[in-house]
C-alpha cells in the first residue's frame, strides 16, 4: 500500500510539473533607444545599433522584436531602465497598443504592425512578421477607443485606437486563405509556425507526431512493465524492496530521457 502511495505521489509531482511548465512570466529588458517611445509600442531592433530598438513600423516588421510596457510590469527584468531605455517585453502578456486599421480585432487574431508607427492590427493576407495574440476583441466602439484618422495611400479613412492584452510570441506568420488547405488541425499548425518561426510544412508535422506517439508508447510500456515487476516483486520478497525502489527510479529516468530526445527531435524537425 505505502508503494502504491509513492507511486501515486511520484506520478502526481510529475503531472503538476508539466502542467505548471506553460505558465509564462512576463519577461523583459532595457534596451536604449534615441528618442521617447510610448507604453505599449511595438518596437524593432535597430540595425544601426547593436542593444537598440526603434519604434516598429512597415520599413523594419522584418526585425519587430517585442513591446514595451512600464519597468514595473514585468514578472521578471533583467536590467533596470536607465536614461535613454525602455523595457521591452519579449515573452508573456502585455497591454499592446492596437488599431482597426486591419479591420476589428478577436480573440486568437495574430498582431502585426500597422500603418500607423508603433501601432499592432489584425495580420492580412500573406507573408507576414507577428508580435503575438490578442486576449480580447477591439473594435471601433471598445471601451477607451479613440478615433484618428490616417491615409493609406489610396485616400483618408478614421480608425480607432486603443490597448488589448496580447500574449507576446514573436513569430513569422503564413496566411493560408485561398491556398491548399493543411492536412492538420488549425491550432497544431499554429502552434508550429510559433515555434518553428516560420511557416512549418504538414509533412515535417506529421513526422513530428509520430515520433511523439512512439516516444509516448514506448514510455508508457517502460512504466507500466517497471511498475508492475516492482509489486510482484516487493509482494513476494519484501526484504528487496529498496532495490526494486532504486530499479524503478532507474527505469523513470529513462523514461525521462526518452521523452527529452523526443522533444529534442521534434523540435529539429518541425524547426530545420
Amino acid at each position: 500500500m505505502k508503494l502504491k502511495q509513492r507511486l501515486g505521489l511520484i506520478v502526481g509531482t510529475m503531472l503538476a510539473l508539466l502542467v505548471s511548465a506553460p505558465a509564462w512570466a512576463s519577461l523583459s529588458q532595457g534596451y536604449a533607444t534615441t528618442a521617447p517611445i510610448p507604453v505599449g509600442s511595438l518596437v524593432a531592433l535597430d540595425e544601426k545599433s547593436s542593444g537598440s530598438v526603434v519604434t516598429a513600423d512597415l520599413t523594419n516588421t522584418g526585425r519587430l522584436f517585442g513591446v514595451v510596457v512600464p519597468p514595473s510590469s514585468a514578472s521578471i527584468s533583467l536590467s533596470g531602465s536607465g536614461s535613454g531605455q525602455v523595457q521591452v517585453v519579449t515573452s508573456g502578456t502585455a497591454s499592446v497598443l492596437v488599431t482597426t486599421a486591419g479591420g476589428d480585432i478577436h480573440v486568437g487574431d495574430y498582431i502585426t504592425i500597422s500603418p500607423i508607427a508603433g501601432v499592432g492590427q489584425k495580420v492580412g493576407a500573406g507573408s507576414s512578421r507577428v508580435v503575438g495574440t490578442a486576449q480580447t476583441d477591439f473594435t471601433a466602439s471598445s471601451e477607451g477607443a479613440t478615433k484618428r484618422t490616417i491615409d493609406d495611400g489610396t485616400s483618408k479613412r478614421e480608425v480607432a485606437i486603443g490597448q488589448i492584452p496580447v500574449v507576446i510570441s514573436v513569430s513569422t506568420y503564413t496566411d493560408t486563405q485561398g491556398k491548399q488547405p493543411y492536412v492538420v488541425p488549425t491550432w497544431l499548425q499554429s502552434l508550429s509556425n510559433t515555434l518553428a518561426g516560420k511557416a512549418v510544412s504538414p509533412v515535417r508535422i506529421i513526422m513530428a507526431g509520430i515520433i511523439l506517439i512512439v516516444a509516448l508508447i514506448s514510455v508508457s510500456v517502460l512504466l507500466y512493465g517497471a511498475v508492475r515487476n516492482s509489486i510482484i516483486s516487493i509482494g513476494r520478497n519484501p526484504l528487496s524492496r529498496s532495490s526494486v525502489l532504486r530499479g524503478l527510479l532507474q527505469v523513470m529516468a529513462i523514461a525521462a530521457g526518452i521523452l527529452g530526445l523526443a522533444t529534442g527531435a521534434i523540435y529539429l524537425v518541425i524547426a530545420r
